[in-house]
């Protein structure tokens, strides 16, 4: 949706109200150069991100896509300021999930599990992909 602060009109991206991780379709696809955005809720709608905060740098993803399976790890576990954050915090904050040069994965919830005043940053880089099995050569 779109939020206007002053006279800029910013991007706001929604997670989806199921248990399902939404990726927004500007962000890079799995497997392909730029930063892949996965996002979902962790205390509503089925909670698909629920035990995210347990993760730490050096844990495994593994994110299966089409016919392919990516694993990525994590780099980076970041827990950032948003609701009552300032405007020039939180646009520092979005810096994760912009495009990139490079291929990474990129997970965003809310934060903390009774609120959502910060949010969960998780960067993972990509180690590796295979076919899933049973799946058709591409």
């Amino acid at each position: 949706r779109k939020i206007k602060v002053g006279e800029t009109v910013y991007e706001q991206w929604l997670a989806p109200d199921e248990f399902a991780a939404g990726w927004p379709t500007e962000t890079a696809m799995l497997g392909q150069v730029g930063n892949t955005v996965l996002i979902g809720h962790h205390n509503v709608h089925g909670k698909v991100f629920e035990r995210l905060h347990e993760l730490e740098a050096g844990d495994l993803i593994v994110v299966e896509g089409g016919n392919r399976r990516f694993s990525y790890q994590i780099v980076n576990v970041m827990i950032l300021p948003e609701r009552d954050a300032d405007l020039q915090t939180r646009l520092e904050n979005a810096r994760w999930i912009q495009h990139s040069q490079d291929e990474r994965l990129t997970l965003v919830t809310c934060w903390p599990a009774n609120s959502n005043t910060h949010r969960l940053v998780i960067v993972a880089r990509p180690i590796g992909q295979s076919p899933l099995p049973g799946a058709e050569p591409q």
